[in-house]
């Protein structure tokens, strides 16, 4: 049974005590003033606050007539025993003080969530700043409001999670667990709780439903999958060793103008994970790394591997690379298991590779095992994504990340389209966070039959791009039943045009376009045009959508 994460809650105080050396007097008596001291600050007649804590209240003012502090039913005044070491304050609640006090110094304990009112009633014989005259007499009321928080209470949805089904389609999600507010599991009630047998490389998806409290944000712990925490809501969470597993979760409430609150629960279910029914495979794209110097293939299998042995021989690198009249295997020095994740395997590679090259990679089938016993299947030549270097372009301005509020500029920093762009409530070219593919934001395009051309302002800053052969690249993102053809981008100087066909793109999801493109050396400045011209797009319909993401220019290197 693995480790069971178990968190507590904890309530902080506010700043507990002030003092104030006021050594200058007043040279006559007779004289009224309004001071208050609130703990935290001085005067304040807002605060946020955390359930069952305090707040000191001190009316500082001088030759005040009547003075009176009224609190809510649900508040209670403390006593002055406490101290900053105390945290739970039933003790020190002043039995049948009722909901008024005419002390100078009023200690106010908030039970009960929600906006509350103390208020302060004051009588001056002369006036004071923000005083009425009533009855002949000064009076000043104010009132100093308190935003309540509830403890977060968490909550939670468990579902199992089926890919097989209908791998082409989003995975079908069956619930299997409702964890409530009301809940409180413990760990020593473990045999009552419900069970769930999964195999290994099996996912389940964790959905965070927690109300009280307003929380902010959410965490899950899950000992012995993948990944061990996430941040995410909801989450899909691997398992890929054998065994039995439990998972707690923490509910968040954190930032500006809140304040913080923490609490953990565990799920009250167990996850028992079997050896798996399905082939163990290669899955997903193998890519080329490089760390320290040294390049290898990275891929994943359906599985963690448990065995790894002399296999290097059982693998093929091969590469072609038609400029340079290269065509060969290159050896595999080593095979590895990834250090951190159990289901990659490593291929060390004897020799460099080049991102101009093209590249797979085959199995002819050996011992590699997982941990469920099963042995991984020999695979023909998979095409290997080489991770080409890094994007000369600045990332915040190719991603769209920089909002700016001027709809002329697409509302986007570094990208200029003026009074063309529509207008302020419905432009052509604009800034949006409806999707991304990279970082939170995209530049959208909506389609008009008028030519309305955006400019890349900063493309080329700070430093402009070298001479040489790029492969350029862009995520497209066309809505269900859109009819576009293709775009042009349009180099300034010196004056390049760029086509990019996207009429047999697949609609409604994020696809990356890419080509190679040779230029002179670019000045700092130059801009990169976007053009969805008419003639480009005959036929296509005003109003239909398009998202533009991730722009990249990365340098090829020739082999030599």
């Amino acid at each position: 049974m693995k480790k069971i994460l178990i968190l507590k809650s904890l309530l902080f105080a506010f700043i507990l005590a002030a003092s104030c050396d006021n050594a200058y007097e007043l040279p006559y008596n007779d004289y009224s003033s309004f001071s208050l001291f609130t703990s935290g600050t001085w005067d304040e007649t807002y605060k946020v606050l955390n359930i069952d804590q305090y707040v000191i209240y001190k009316d500082l003012s001088s030759n005040a007539m009547e003075h009176t502090w009224t609190i809510p039913a649900s508040c209670k005044f403390l006593n002055k025993e406490f101290t900053e070491f105390d945290s739970i304050y039933s003790d020190f609640i002043i039995l049948n003080a009722g909901t008024v006090t005419t002390e100078a110094q009023a200690n106010v304990l908030f039970t009960e969530p929600g906006i509350q009112e103390i208020k302060l009633h004051n009588v001056y014989k002369d006036s004071v700043v923000g005083s009425v005259l009533t009855g002949g007499q000064w009076v000043l009321d104010t009132v100093f409001k308190v935003d309540v928080f509830a403890n977060v209470n968490p909550a939670c949805y468990v579902y199992t999670v089926d890919r097989l089904t209908d791998p082409s389609s989003d995975p079908i999600l069956t619930k299997i667990l409702t964890m409530t507010e009301d809940q409180n599991p413990q760990e020593k009630e473990m045999g009552t709780w419900d069970r769930v047998t999964i195999e290994a490389g099996s996912e389940l998806y964790f959905e965070d439903q927690t109300t009280t409290g307003r929380p902010t944000g959410g965490r899950w712990y899950t000992p012995g999958a993948s990944p061990e925490q996430s941040g995410s809501n909801p989450a899909f969470i691997k398992y890929n060793k054998l065994g039995e597993f439990t998972s707690s979760m923490e509910s968040i409430r954190g930032g500006d103008g809140v304040p913080s609150n923490t609490v953990g629960k565990l799920i009250p279910l167990v996850i028992n994970v079997i050896g798996s029914s399905q082939p163990f495979v290669q899955s997903g794209k193998p890519t080329v790394e490089e760390e320290d110097g040294v390049q290898y293939i990275s891929f994943a299998v359906t599985g963690e591997v448990e065995t790894l042995i002399s296999e290097e021989d059982n693998f093929t690198v091969h590469v072609v690379n038609t400029d340079a009249g290269f065509d060969g295997n290159i050896a595999v020095e080593s095979a590895r298991i990834n250090s951190e994740d159990a289901t990659v395997i490593e291929l060390v590679l004897a020799d460099e590779v080049y991102n101009t090259d093209v590249i797979d990679v085959s199995f002819a089938g050996g011992n590699i095992v997982s941990v469920d016993a099963r042995i991984l299947a020999n695979f023909s030549a998979v095409p290997v994504k080489m991770n080409g270097g890094n994007n000369v372009l600045v990332q915040t301005w190719a991603s769209f990340e920089t909002f700016k509020d001027n709809w002329k500029s697409a509302n986007c920093t570094g990208y200029w389209v003026g009074n063309k762009n529509g207008s302020a409530g419905a432009p052509i070219w604009t800034y949006s966070d409806e999707k991304a593919s990279d970082g939170l934001a995209s530049m959208k395009y909506t389609r008009t039959s008028e030519v309305v051309k955006m400019q890349g302002s900063d493309f080329s800053k700070p430093s402009g791009l070298a001479a040489g052969k790029y492969i350029v690249s862009m995520d497209v993102y066309l809505e269900t039943g859109n009819t576009m053809k293709n775009f042009l981008t349009v180099l300034a100087t010196p004056s390049t045009v760029y086509t990019w066909d996207i009429e047999t793109l697949p609609r409604g999801e994020w696809v990356t376009i890419s080509q190679e493109i040779t230029i002179p050396d670019v000045a700092s400045g130059v801009k990169l045009n976007f053009d969805m011209g008419t003639a480009e797009n005959a036929g296509a319909v005003d109003g239909e959508v398009l998202f533009l993401d991730n722009q990249s220019w990365i340098v090829l290197n020739p082999r030599p």
